[in-house]
């Protein structure tokens, strides 16, 4: 019945839309029960997602910039292909959603924090706020979270290019109450250099309409409502080339999409929150049987995140669709 409710939905959006900037409009439907996802790095959960009409496939991805640039959509399975679900939710929530399922010939994961050019990395690039600009190093236009194969299960997530070890709180995006993310990979026990390797990526993310390199205090948050539209884009970067990784890197994104969307909103293609048939009342997803990396920072432990803003039935949400 959901997968129904989807397409009949998305057939009315897809009526009254108009092109995004790059030409690229895709649909990201909202998680119709936030009580059901299971950080857990697995699909299973993933159950309800009409892939037919939302998430990316394989043949949805091309190189924007490397040794596959200019040959077309998944050039090289055998070498690597990846597809790409995302979702919604609307407040109390207030989340983004994600998982990524990677098929790669060799693992370049050497576990260094802060090495993400140089290593198989998903970085989602956002633009929450759809006001596009250049955000590359102050974010506050936009920003930039990523995540490798085997040291984010530990680490977090990372907000290239800034370290905390530069000072301030750069970093704060990454960690729990912000971002949760859990990862796994078979074979089990892979390392760098292992072959033949499948890896998954799944994320629950706060999204900001502002971020702040100088912590929490100076952001503001984004409120997700539906027929919103935000810029946003996953991009895969597949290291092979050892010796040469940060030119042969190829960085795999959507198909028309430019690598420049990295930097700056206005070249990301846009996404229309698509609302779906959800539970009433609308639950705030339970973080109590997390145990992946914590936040460092005080501000960041031990507190109530910022999803909890305000206390919101999905009738409530249903009046922005009216008005």
């Amino acid at each position: 019945m959901t997968r129904i409710l989807l397409g009949f939905t998305l057939a009315l959006f897809l009526a009254g839309t108009s092109l995004a900037h790059n030409g690229i409009t895709n649909f990201m439907p909202a998680w119709p029960d936030p009580s059901t996802f299971v950080l857990d790095g697995e699909e299973d959960d993933w159950g309800w997602y009409d892939t037919d009409n939302f998430g990316l496939k394989p043949e949805q991805f091309e190189s924007a910039n490397g040794q596959h640039f200019e040959q077309g959509p998944n050039p090289n399975p055998e070498d690597f292909s990846a597809s790409f679900l995302m979702a919604w939710s609307p407040l109390p929530d207030n989340a983004i959603y994600a998982f990524a399922r990677v098929q790669d010939d060799v693992l370049i994961s050497k576990e260094i924090k802060y090495g993400w050019w140089n290593d198989e990395y998903l970085q989602l690039q956002a633009d929450f706020d759809h006001g596009g600009g250049i955000y590359q190093d102050e974010q506050i236009l936009g920003y930039r979270l990523g995540f490798t194969p085997i040291g984010s299960k530990d680490e977090g997530g990372q907000l290239p290019p800034h370290r905390d070890e530069d000072g301030g709180l750069f970093q704060w995006g990454g960690f729990p109450p912000v971002t949760y993310v859990q990862t796994t990979i078979l074979p089990a026990g892979s390392t760098n250099l292992a072959e033949n390797v499948e890896y998954t990526y799944e994320v629950r993310h706060t999204p900001y309409a502002i971020y702040s390199i100088h912590g929490p205090d100076d952001a503001t948050l984004h409120i997700n409502l539906p027929e919103q539209i935000v810029h946003f884009n996953p991009c895969f970067h597949d290291a092979d080339i050892v010796d040469d990784a940060q030119t042969r890197q190829d960085m795999w994104t959507q198909v028309g999409n430019s690598w420049m969307c990295d930097h700056d909103g206005e070249v990301c293609p846009d996404y229309l929150l698509v609302p779906t048939d959800m539970v009433d009342p609308y639950p705030i997803w339970d973080d109590s049987d997390y145990a992946g990396p914590l936040g460092r920072h005080g501000h960041l432990m031990g507190q109530a995140g910022p999803t909890a803003v305000e206390a919101t039935t999905w009738a409530r949400i249903k009046s922005y669709v009216s008005e």
